[in-house]
């Protein structure tokens, strides 16, 4: 089977690569996927390791199934048993492995961000400090995460913040323990605790792989790359894929220092740059390359445009007066390419912060321009999904914190009163909620309120193969939708919608989750395993979304979201000082600078930039200055439009001038009939 068929000479050396560490420093565009699929499938049909020897540690579900696809669509059965995931779900797969030695139920549960904020609400009641309803959770729970994980900033003076996190930190995990509950960042503390206590079990995850590989490596944090180092620590066969020009995450935890000191960490080495860039015209890659050069701290690379060598179109600037302009002028771009035969969805819309998306959203809404805004309120966050995998997680492994969301949603009569009598309960009998619900008699709670207890237990425990006891014509999913219908969930939606339409969208949303079940159960067997499988993946989601057909409307999103992504056509707002590099969150420089590279190397075929002379900031109008970034570009590798618009052609007159007569006439009174 030829591996290296179509794939340039860097990429072939990396895919011939055997044994020993390896840092493959693949440039945007460069085919990384590619040459992972590649690498993973010549492993394997060489047999220098067998598929399920491999672990390929990823950022996205996706483009960990993806692999898994390419692989497999090549080597069939041989290709069965390669390990491909997030660092999250490898955490989680040793987690359920040696839950034992990790001091947890083989059923324990997995709880997200909005669940650790009411776990740490409850916590906070219980601490004496007069201001203590004026606390953050959200920061709290990123302190403590910072404590947990190591990253935590050492500072001298303690306030009132540093003080609350010492006290709950511990707590907290007690917590957690308590309710026999990982959080996310659980996922990867514990393995790496575990490993650390029980030299045996690490022992045997190492001779589990033979090789190790990591894509996205400039994303890693400290953690990620202890769990690196503990699993290759006996045969030192890692290969590392990355771009160090792209790391823009240091604000939650990536430290490009790893992929910066690889090679110096893991002796011997072998460094291979991929720098033919398969995506955009040379035009972008010279302001790209121009831009990144500033950069001092790098691997040194440039990218070569391999397929548009050049099309004599240099990438364009506009200059408008104010951020009402640049709207507008983002919208008539859009129509102006449309009518050349572009498509909606071949535009990408890029700027630094999702107040910038809000304005632009507007004009393109007042133009009837359909658009698609991502890196916004994710459907896993909605309320309605919340609740629904609250009734199954509490189905597959019980924990309080599912129970207390669930216990009265949709109401049926368990008040405050009697949840505060099976809490103290609880606590008096030094058992956990759970159990205090089935011995509500003994909590002298009211008859009619226990008996609700009791038939929301039997409905919980029946949920799942009540799931797939649907009938033919119809599918779990659907058989989902139709249980939470007949207890009263859909009129208890409907009861808290502000009005009718918001109150079908919600609905929606639960329809959506169905759709999602089936989906993720459409390529495995219908049993109550699979579906806790589901609920684990919905809890380690990044895109378990609808895998539907791309859909013809323009993307609107934030510089960071649109890494990964490539469009034919990208307009990058807002290229000024204070917005990028932006004046709060941008403390970073080359950081900054490496987000501004990010979204110029999305562009395929036109790049177009806007910049404003005037902006409101804090309700006044002030004039802003060009992005440095912008100013340290070589004025000849773009066209700059000071008055906001090209020059108009002789044809475009003629049909501009056509169709301003035409209006006119369309507005005159018809003529008066003569006799």
């Amino acid at each position: 089977m030829d591996w290296l068929k179509g794939l340039n000479p860097e990429q072939q050396k990396a895919v011939k690569h055997n044994f020993g560490p390896l840092l493959i420093l693949a440039g945007a565009g460069s085919g990384k996927t590619t040459v992972l699929v590649s690498r993973t499938g010549r492993l394997i049909s060489e047999r220098v390791a067998k598929a399920n020897e491999i672990c390929v540690l990823t950022f996205t579900n996706k483009a960990a199934r993806e692999l898994k696809h390419r692989v497999g669509a090549k080597l069939g059965n041989t290709g069965k048993g390669l390990w491909a995931g997030t660092f999250h779900s490898f955490g989680l797969q040793i987690l359920r492995r040696f839950h034992k030695h990790a001091n947890l139920s083989p059923y324990f549960g997995i709880v997200d961000q909005s669940d650790c904020n009411s776990i740490l609400k409850d916590l906070i009641k219980d601490i004496k400090n007069s201001g203590k309803d004026k606390f953050d959770v959200d920061k709290i729970l990123t302190m403590i995460n910072d404590r947990r994980t190591g990253l935590a900033v050492q500072t001298e003076g303690f306030d009132e913040y540093h003080e609350m996190v010492e006290v709950l930190t511990p707590k907290f995990a007690k917590r957690l323990e308590h309710l026999g509950v990982v959080d996310f960042e659980g996922l990867l503390i514990k393995p790496l605790q575990l490993f650390k206590e029980n030299p045996d079990i690490l022992e045997k995850v190492q001779a589990s792989f033979s090789q190790v590989m990591v894509d996205e490596f400039q994303d890693t944090n400290r953690m990620q790359m202890d769990l690196i180092a503990q699993l290759i620590a006996s045969h030192r066969n890692i290969t590392v894929v990355g771009d160090d020009d792209q790391s823009i995450y240091g604000w939650r935890g990536a430290e490009v220092k790893n992929i910066l000191n690889f090679p110096q960490e893991y002796k011997g080495c072998e460094v291979i740059k991929l720098e033919r860039n398969y995506r955009s015209s040379a035009e972008i890659l010279a302001v790209a390359n121009a831009a990144i050069s500033k950069n001092k701290n790098r691997h040194g690379k440039i990218l070569r445009a391999e397929i548009a060598q050049s099309t004599g179109e240099l990438p364009e600037l506009f200059l408008l007066e104010r951020e009402e302009d640049e709207c507008e002028f983002v919208m008539s771009e859009i129509l102006h390419w449309q009518r050349q035969g572009y498509k909606y969805k071949d535009f990408a819309v890029l700027y630094r912060s999702n107040t910038q998306g809000g304005l632009i959203e507007a004009s393109l809404r007042r133009a009837n321009i359909p658009y698609n805004i991502s890196g916004g309120t994710s459907i896993f966050d909605r309320r309605e999904i919340k609740d629904l995998m609250a009734y199954l997680k509490q189905a597959l492994a019980p924990n309080e914190v599912s129970l207390r969301r669930i216990i009265n949603v949709p109401t049926r009569g368990i008040g405050d009163t009697t949840i505060e009598k099976l809490s103290e309960f609880a606590l008096k009998k030094r058992i956990n909620f759970v159990d205090a619900c089935r011995f509500w008699k003994e909590a002298e709670v009211q008859e009619k309120a226990g008996e609700s207890i009791d038939q929301l237990m039997k409905f919980i425990e029946d949920l799942p193969t009540n799931i797939l006891d649907f009938q033919v014509g119809s599918s779990p999913g659907a058989k989902m939708v139709e249980i939470f219908q007949n207890i009263g969930y859909r009129e208890y939606v409907y009861g808290t919608a502000a009005d009718p339409t918001s109150a079908e969208k919600k609905w929606m949303v639960v329809e959506i989750l169905g759709r999602i079940l089936d989906s993720y159960l459409g390529r495995r067997s219908y049993d109550v395993e699979n579906i806790k499988s589901f609920v684990d993946s919905m809890l380690l989601r990044d895109d378990m979304s609808d895998e539907e057909e791309e859909p013809n409307k323009v993307q609107l999103m934030t510089l960071h979201a649109s890494k990964g992504l490539e469009f034919p056509l990208v307009i990058l707002a807002g290229l000024e000082e204070d917005l990028l590099p932006h004046k709060n969150l941008g403390s970073d420089i080359d950081e900054e600078r490496r987000l501004f590279y990010v979204g110029v190397t999305r562009a395929k075929k036109k790049l177009v930039m806007s910049r404003c002379q005037q902006r409101k900031k804090n309700g006044v109008v002030r004039p802003v200055a060009p992005s440095r970034f912008l100013l340290e570009i070589p004025t000849e590798l773009y066209k700059e439009f000071p008055l906001g618009a090209r020059p108009v052609t002789g044809q475009e007159r003629e049909d501009l001038v056509a169709s301003f007569l035409s209006k006119l006439d369309s507005k005159l009174p018809p003529p008066k009939k003569t006799f």
